[in-house]
């Protein structure tokens, strides 16, 4: 053995940066069909050959002896292994003490069978999964947990990363589809009356135009044909449709679209009858004011920028065009007017579907549907129209945003401007939907319970009595469908939840929520957007809405910022009921003993009706004993609980995720019976925004944080509040260190030429007769020292090497760590 000292020129030292890449698929499904890949084993390399067994010694809990005290029971294959080993040895020990020899080769094998086939130690089959999970209703980790990201991490990051708090970016899209079990017949209607001393406010007198933002997400569903779907139709006066192309996918499935403006008396055609192959103004009357665009012009999937514009008589000679994405397609009107004759009202505008009939509009403004659904304005005296007197079944299959009416015909600049930016002014602007959050709406009967509703206004996203109070998601649609030229709300058709009433068992809130296609529906109408080539302004809301309003933008550093909508304070702290954190049955035997009453944990026990309704129990609002925001009471957290965290162990990522690596996909939104399928991505300073569409996308738009050190990512937007709660799929690459140390040994003349090995002996190092120098040693191993000659690293050679003393050799090993 010899003893070198080793200087720093002996170490050459190396770090790597890797990335390793992750793909991880789950679903909550059991049985047969369920799916999990890619969870992560705590052992990277686990061994079969240990198995989970017990000291046969053992005694008391969990011991295999059924006298011992404390037995709660054994594993039969664990039993069966120590009972065989112990008959192998009393055989054995008797043939020894007989003399005798014994075949125990029987036994022996029956216990190595048991050995192979009990279980692995637990090490080796623990596996850690991405956890997915939702606030939960009464305190425990999952709590804590999302406060201590919301309260802790976020401030901590928040000078890091892009909107690193308990908001989402105000930035959202108008969501029309149709699917199994949800309303064809769904609409947004606004109110077109013509009050006293103010016209029809819909109806363009002269030229005008229209400008939006349309992605044809939906195709055809395989075996049927696409369908026209209406964008806005006002009776008599114009239809804006969006009709198939010729262009199909590798499906069959349609994949090219084409705009369809209908004008006049063609407005009251069937977008869905109209013949397409006939080229613009080779209609004959009636249909002869029917234009459409060029074919396969909108793509599927794509942001295109639409305006539709028309001069009258005094520009391009009765001329208009439709613009899409710069490309245009013209057409002519001979006419200086598409007004319908005076005595056609048109007095609804409908947004995402067709209405066709001989109902009289007006009657959806009925007083009865002002109260109830909050539409505003509504006149007294009308009465709902029949539903056999009229239809909506041209349902849109697309989303919209930045929906805008002129009164003017735009030119170049104003189109390209609103290609790229929102309104600050309404100047000559008829109608103008964005669409943004307001916190003003009017006042209409909103769900507190399935049984119960509370006439008020709502100033929050979604309703949040419905969800602190008994755990129930509905979003507050009328919020965000604000006409802002005229201060319009609309009738949400077909998009309302009613109460249930009659006795029912059994029930939680959200499952009355998804029984309905109708709130399925109107929880999807609003979505986050994620057209990257239009940014809105938010200046519009400052000049629009009262200064109490902009209370809804609060940032929690301070001040107003417009481009967020606040969901850290959701309810009041006035809320908080003092010494009543919780309703359970537990908390109900807690009130009756302070309150010196029996033990009476029913419905109708005094101290239920203190605690009011539950989330596990709704029987007494049938009664008509509302909620008291008990899950408020039992977490004392008054932040948005429509929200999703994604914990990820670092056993994953390593150090940290890597940025801009992060994609969470949900193949099929909750309530979207598998037609809407989202995908978030982070922008590599820890927001995530939807990524849905083809480039570009609108990276700037929040609807989640990712903390990449933690592993956390948190989904804040109320609108995809169950995202992933079925299935998700999540792909990321992580960050690890390797770091490498090789120490090259030298082992000069002279040296190593002795062994501390007691069998060692000089012999000759080969057979040649001209080798003279008969002294060598093998080196076999190395160790490494600290200045005490602690061993910290060891090296063995593969083959020893051998070493005479004229020789000189380098040693290299290296270390991973």
């Amino acid at each position: 053995m010899s003893l070198i000292k080793v200087l720093p020129e002996y170490l050459e030292k190396f770090s790597l940066t890797l990335h390793p890449e992750i793909r991880y698929v789950s679903s909550s499904l059991t049985g047969p069909t369920a799916l999990t890949t890619g969870s992560m084993p705590l052992s990277i390399r686990p061994s079969r050959c240990f198995k989970n067994l017990i000291d046969p010694a053992q005694t008391g809990q969990n011991s295999y002896d059924p006298e011992s005290p404390g037995v709660v029971g054994f594993n039969e294959g664990d039993f069966s292994i120590l009972e065989d080993l112990k008959s192998a040895n009393v055989t054995v020990k008797a043939a020894n003490a007989s003399g005798d020899t014994t075949d125990v080769n029987a036994t022996i094998s029956k216990y190595m069978e048991l050995v192979n086939s009990s279980s692995e130690i637990s090490r080796n089959s623990k596996r850690f999964e991405i956890v997915r999970f939702d606030p939960p209703f009464t305190f425990n980790i999952n709590t804590s947990v999302k406060n201590c990201v919301r309260n802790v991490l976020m401030p901590f990051y928040s000078s890091r990363y892009d909107s690193c708090q308990f908001s989402y970016t105000n930035y959202n899209t108008l969501n029309f589809f149709s699917g199994s079990g949800l309303p064809g017949s769904s609409a947004i209607i606004y109110n077109n009356f013509k009050f006293p001393n103010k016209p029809r406010p819909y109806s363009p007198t002269g030229s005008f135009s229209f400008d939006f933002y349309i992605n044809p997400r939906y195709s055809n569903v395989a075996g049927e044909e696409f369908k026209a779907g209406t964008i806005l139709h006002l009776s008599s006066t114009y239809a804006i449709s969006l009709v198939s192309g010729s262009q199909l996918d590798e499906n069959g499935l349609v994949s090219g679209y084409r705009i369809m403006l209908q004008l006049s008396h063609s407005a009251d055609i069937e977008p869905s009858s109209v013949d397409l192959s006939i080229p613009n103004n080779q209609r004959p009357y009636p249909r002869d004011l029917i234009f459409v665009s060029g074919d396969n012009t909108l793509r599927k999937n794509t942001w295109h920028h639409t305006t539709i514009r028309w001069g009258g008589p005094m520009i391009n000679d009765r001329t208009g065009s439709i613009l899409i994405d710069r490309g245009k397609d013209n057409f002519s009107i001979p006419s200086a007017s598409i007004l319908p004759p005076k005595h056609i009202q048109a007095s609804a505008l409908v947004m995402g579907n067709y209405f066709s009939g001989w109902a009289d509009e007006a009657g959806f403004f009925n007083e009865t549907a002002g109260v109830t659904e909050g539409v505003y304005p509504y006149e007294t005296g009308l009465t709902e129209p029949n539903e056999d007197q009229y239809a909506f079944d041209h349902p849109l299959q697309a989303e919209i945003h930045d929906i805008k009416l002129y009164n003017k015909f735009i030119w170049e600049n104003v189109i390209h401007e609103n290609e790229k930016y929102g309104q600050s002014s309404l100047k000559n602007i008829m109608f103008y939907v964005p669409p943004f959050f307001t916190r003003t709406s009017p006042s209409r009967e909103n769900l507190i319970t399935p049984f119960q509703t509370e006439t008020k206004e709502s100033t929050q996203p979604f309703n949040p009595v419905f969800s602190f109070g008994v755990g129930g998601y509905i979003i507050n649609l009328p919020n965000f469908v604000r006409e802002f030229k005229q201060g319009y709300y609309p009738r949400l058709f077909h998009l309302t939840a009613s109460t249930i009433d009659t006795t029912v068992i059994d029930i939680t809130a959200n499952g009355y929520i998804y029984a309905s296609g109708s709130t399925k529906k109107r929880n999807l109408t609003v979505l986050p957007n994620d057209n990257g080539r239009f940014y809105p302004d938010f200046d519009l809301l400052k000049t629009n809405l009262p200064p109490s309003d902009l209370s809804a933008f609060e940032s929690v550093n301070g001040g107003i910022d417009l481009s967020i909508i606040n969901i850290n304070d959701m309810v009041p702290a006035s809320s908080a009921y003092s010494g009543l954190p919780t309703v359970s049955t537990r908390d109900l035997e807690m009130i009756n003993e302070s309150l010196g009453l029996p033990d009476d944990t029913s419905p109708d026990s005094i101290a239920a009706q203190v605690a009011g309704v539950t989330p596990e129990n709704m029987i007494l609002a049938g009664q008509g004993q509302g909620p008291i925001l008990t899950i408020y009471q039992r977490t004392r957290d008054p932040s948005s609980n429509e929200i999703t965290i994604f914990d990820i162990s670092n056993l994953f990522y390593g150090n940290t995720i890597l940025p801009k690596s992060f994609h969470l996909t949900d193949p099929s939104i909750t309530g979207s019976s598998g037609r809407i399928k989202m995908t978030l991505r982070d922008n590599s300073r820890g927001s995530l925004y939807r990524a849905d569409c083809e480039l570009p996308h609108a990276t700037w738009s929040n609807v989640g944080t990712i903390l990449y050190n933690e592993g956390v990512s948190v989904i804040k937007s109320p609108h995809i509040a169950y995202f992933g709660v079925d299935k998700f799929e999540a792909t990321f690459k992580g960050e690890q260190n390797i770091h490498m140390l090789t120490v090259n040994l030298p082992a000069g003349v002279g040296e190593f030429n002795s062994s501390s090995n007691p069998q060692y002996k000089v012999l000759s190092a080969s057979n040649n007769a001209n080798d003279l120098n008969s002294r060598f040693v093998y080196i076999s191993g190395l160790n490494l020292h600290d200045d005490n000659l602690n061993i910290i690293m060891r090296a063995n050679l593969a083959q020893p090497v051998l070493k005479r003393e004229e020789d000189e050799v380098l040693l290299r090993f290296k270390m991973d760590f």
